[in-house]
């Protein structure tokens, strides 16, 4: 519909009108420019503006500000040491109560039986854990047998 109504002689004739006009302007631009005391050349360089800073007063509220209290080593000292004794007084408390030598002869008794060291191990530390009052190897192998049955 638009080529219908367009004639390509008064569009040829148009764009020619419009390239003269702007190419005239173009021209008394850079002969006004060249003549011209008042124009100063453009500048090219490498260096651009990345931003401004602007001194314009900022509103600073001093009321809420607190002072940083000043690192004290000796303090810091003094409680990681706090820290680690009660850490070892806590390892001390979960110890088993019962006797090394006792548990040492009861794992040697399991794994004598067919047990495997690992599991031995285990068995025994789980018995002693629910049987704290076993005093002797034959109470310990006594346990283990009602357990297992």
């Amino acid at each position: 519909m638009l080529a219908e109504i367009a004639d390509p002689k008064a569009t040829d004739t148009i764009s020619a009108i419009i390239f003269t006009v702007l190419s005239f302007i173009m021209a008394i631009s850079f002969l006004v420019g060249i003549f011209s005391d008042n124009v100063k050349p453009i500048k090219l360089t490498d260096k651009f503006d990345l931003g401004y800073i602007e001194d314009k007063p900022v509103a600073q509220n001093y009321s809420q500000v607190t002072v940083a209290e000043e690192y004290d080593e000796l303090k810091d000292l003094k409680r990681k040491v706090e820290i680690e004794k009660l850490k070892k007084q806590l390892r001390e408390l979960q110890k088993p109560v019962f006797d090394d030598d006792l548990f040492r002869d009861c794992v040697d008794a399991l794994t004598g039986l067919g047990t495997s060291p690992r599991k031995a191990k285990a068995e025994t530390q789980v018995l002693f854990e629910k049987n704290p009052n076993i005093k002797t190897v034959q109470e310990f192998i006594r346990e283990y047998g009602k357990r297992c049955a």
